[in-house]
């Protein structure tokens, strides 16, 4: 089970520009009543979210949720936020469709026995739905039950529909005086402009890898070493370093590897058995996740060639590359090979042919068709 108190404490030790404007804020009473916490995946926004909703509603002096506290423990209001039962405290979850009732208690028991939980409705598309933001405007615009200030997070709230965004624009354009709204998001262009425009946004770095690494050893039991050499691989993403302890996911990485080093290395004529048996092996899902690594992995080439990859990270990823495929990547038009990509990807929600998509995107990436 994450304590998801020391989980929040190292990721904002990670996050000092964000740790330290909103520290300021908070010690002066002058945090905005709209927030939007915005970054890449895996910076620890959601965490930086229980961070700040518990140092709103602390009992100690300083926090116990503060990155250098030195607290015997939590206060009582504490140890409820970080048990997820504090009752002012509303975190509006992305759903399948079907009982808000049933479906709710799932995803609140999975995060309390893993706060990094994901893909409990796993192959289902979810969505923040106009009933789960009414709902919580109705909560959220009550007087706190029992602590100072009632808190409303909403992760990944780019999932949220058009109906529920404007619904919760009105609650933006009137907050209650005791209530603070924190929206959580990788991609805030997908929310409406007026309602960035009435949030505080606070944009999230990657996390420096001895975070990563601190992360895993402390609540997954990572060998230092090996949990150094896993946050080399993550690149600055805390739960790209938890997948990498799931043996399906590193299939997944392999195979991703395997086939960017053939597009590299300009040998076509394989890729097409390489599709077929990613498609016999994978769900759309999965075969999703696996455009998804070569994505990432070509990224990771692009900040190598400008320079902007630490040792430790090129070194990885020369070794799934190998040094003539760093080689070959610098050469390449790079941007315009994830676009493909990336439009490989949406195609795989249309519901289209797994092994023609990926057969269409490698061939086109090798720039060679048989």
């Amino acid at each position: 089970v994450i304590d998801i108190l020391a989980a929040a404490a190292i990721v904002m030790k990670g996050q000092p520009r964000v740790a330290g404007l909103a520290g300021a804020m908070l010690a002066a009473g002058k945090l905005p009543s709209s927030l939007l916490f915005a970054g890449p995946e895996g910076a620890g926004k959601e965490l930086a979210a229980m961070w700040a909703a518990a140092r709103l509603n602390c009992g100690k002096p300083g926090g116990c949720a503060a990155p250098d506290s030195t607290s015997d423990g939590p206060c009582p209001a504490c140890e409820k936020i970080g048990r997820l039962e504090h009752p002012d405290i509303h975190i509006v979850y992305p759903l399948p469709s079907g009982p808000i009732e049933k479906t709710v208690p799932e995803i609140i028991a999975s995060r309390r026995a893993d706060f990094m939980a994901s893909g409990e409705f796993e192959g289902k598309a979810r969505s923040i739905g106009i009933d789960q933001v009414r709902e919580m405007i109705r909560e959220a615009s009550k007087q706190p039950f029992e602590g100072k200030r009632s808190v409303a997070i909403l992760p990944e709230a780019h999932l949220a529909t058009v109906e529920a965004q404007n619904a919760f624009l009105k609650l933006l354009e009137e907050p209650p005086p005791s209530t603070v709204l924190i929206l959580v998001t990788d991609n805030p262009d997908k929310l409406l402009p007026t309602i960035r425009s009435r949030c505080h946004e606070m944009r999230f770095d990657i996390l420096p890898d001895d975070a990563v690494a601190e992360f895993l050893t402390v609540f997954y039991s990572v060998e230092r070493g090996e949990a150094e050499r896993l946050a080399a691989i993550a690149q600055g993403n805390v739960r790209r370093g938890i997948r990498l302890l799931d043996p399906r996911y590193l299939g997944i990485r392999a195979d991703a590897a395997s086939m960017l080093k053939l597009v590299l290395a300009g040998k076509a004529a394989r890729l097409p058995a390489e599709a077929e048996a990613a498609a016999r092996e994978y769900t759309r899902e999965e075969t999703a996740q696996l455009i998804g690594e070569i994505i990432f992995l070509t990224r990771a080439a692009m900040l190598a060639r400008e320079g902007r990859l630490g040792p430790g990270s090129r070194a990885e990823l020369e070794k799934e590359l190998g040094a003539e495929g760093l080689a070959a990547a610098a050469e390449r038009d790079l941007p315009r090979d994830i676009r493909k990509m990336e439009a490989s990807t949406r195609n795989l929600s249309r519901n289209v042919d797994l092994e023609l998509t990926l057969v269409q995107l490698l061939l086109d990436l090798a720039g060679k068709w048989y």
